[in-house]
């Protein structure tokens, strides 16, 4: 008989690929059979999407293998879609299969949140996944050849928005109109960071419109609550995202849709949920790697009649791209922008890679592209 600890481990993002390797000496140690479900076989860094999308990266330089992240890890792998789960009976239901389980974590991500705006999803792109990167970039090489006059609009000013336009811009002389429907860019952030920022989108000659609501989209148009319009070949809506939270009987759910969790993120003894789909933190990938260390080392302790720890969020730092060699942050209270905060950047971003072998891919293809234009071949 198989007398080790069951874990399941949904999702294969940030939160989910960081707990499974928080948990590994569970497994190692024989003392826990863990499993990592997936739809997708790879983890996706989507910080780094805005640059497949403008010819900065390879598509492939923004994924890494799971199985190669969870190799020598004793952790197995399934490439499904859950299709249900039954936390009175401790069950996972894929498409393919049914699991049990002693412990359950839930990081199944987020997905576009178009507000019911009214032809948003019919009529504009998406940055969501390595598909919709490799969509807007294949348009804009598309119009470029056909056209040579691009332009495009960035609906939203959070930090995808914001760092996609001032990517935009320079890719291929891209015209661009940043929208936000607050008072300022990133809006989220200090407001030195915002002044820093606008100031920069309108020196590389980015139209910033602000509070400006969008009530409805329709093909090359975008139409304002006051009834005003603008047009452009390209609209693509980044303007905030949802959970992808599985509806599960006897749980509850925030307003947002995301999971009610303790302070253990749990939501019983033996199921955890982090990430985009719990809580009310922000939805950010660091809030999702500390959390999966945080549920690791709950489920450790539940394990090893230990006390847990509640999950407390450190803020490490903001940080937001500005185009080549131009980046603004505050780390530790402390504001800085230009080259300088360009290749901090860069280098925290590097390092949240799980392998070597992917941090030493990018690196190279960073180092050519500072001394050549942009990639616009044809996907």
């Amino acid at each position: 008989m198989n007398n080790k600890i069951k874990i399941i481990i949904i999702g294969g993002g940030f939160g989910g690929t960081y707990t499974a390797r928080y948990l590994s000496s569970l497994s190692q140690s024989g003392i826990a059979d863990i499993t990592l479900i997936s739809r997708d076989n790879y983890f996706l860094f989507t910080p780094l999407l805005h640059e497949v999308a403008t010819g900065s990266l390879t598509p492939n330089n923004v994924i890494e293998s799971i199985e190669e992240i969870l190799q020598g890890k004793k952790i197995k792998f399934i490439q499904d879609e859950v299709v249900s789960i039954d936390i009175n009976n401790k069950k996972v239901k894929t498409k393919t299969s049914e699991l049990e389980y002693d412990y359950l974590v839930i990081s199944s991500g987020a997905e576009t949140n178009y507000y019911g705006t009214i032809g948003a999803k019919e009529n504009s792109f998406t940055l969501k996944n390595l598909n919709d990167a490799i969509t807007i970039r294949k348009s804009i090489i598309d119009l470029h050849k056909k056209e040579g006059d691009i332009s495009s609009i960035v609906i939203g000013a959070g930090p995808t928005g914001v760092e996609l336009a001032a990517e935009l811009i320079e890719f291929l002389h891209t015209k661009v109109t940043l929208v936000a429907a607050s008072k300022d860019v990133l809006h989220q952030f200090p407001m030195k960071l915002q002044q820093i920022a606008h100031r920069e989108l309108l020196r590389k000659n980015v139209n910033v419109m602000v509070d400006r609501v969008v009530t409805s989209v329709e093909p090359g148009k975008v139409i304002f609550k006051d009834g005003t319009s603008i047009s452009a070949k390209n609209i693509i809506w980044v303007a905030g995202v949802k959970p992808s939270a599985p509806i599960i009987d006897g749980i509850e759910y925030e307003k947002s849709g995301r999971i009610k969790v303790d302070e253990y993120l749990r939501i019983n003894n033996r199921v955890f949920a982090l990430g985009d789909v719990s809580g009310t933190t922000p939805m950010l990938a660091q809030v999702a790697t500390q959390q999966g260390m945080s549920v690791a080392g709950n489920i450790i302790a539940n394990i090893t009649n230990k006390p847990l720890l509640p999950f407390i969020f450190n803020q490490k730092g903001l940080l937001v791209s500005l185009g080549k060699w131009y980046a603004a942050g505050e780390i530790s209270g402390i504001t800085m922008k230009g080259p300088i905060m360009w290749l901090i950047w860069r280098t925290i971003y590097l390092f949240n890679f799980h392998c070597w072998r992917k941090r030493i891919e990018i690196v190279v293809e960073w180092i050519i592209n500072l001394f050549s234009p942009r990639d616009i071949t044809e996907i």
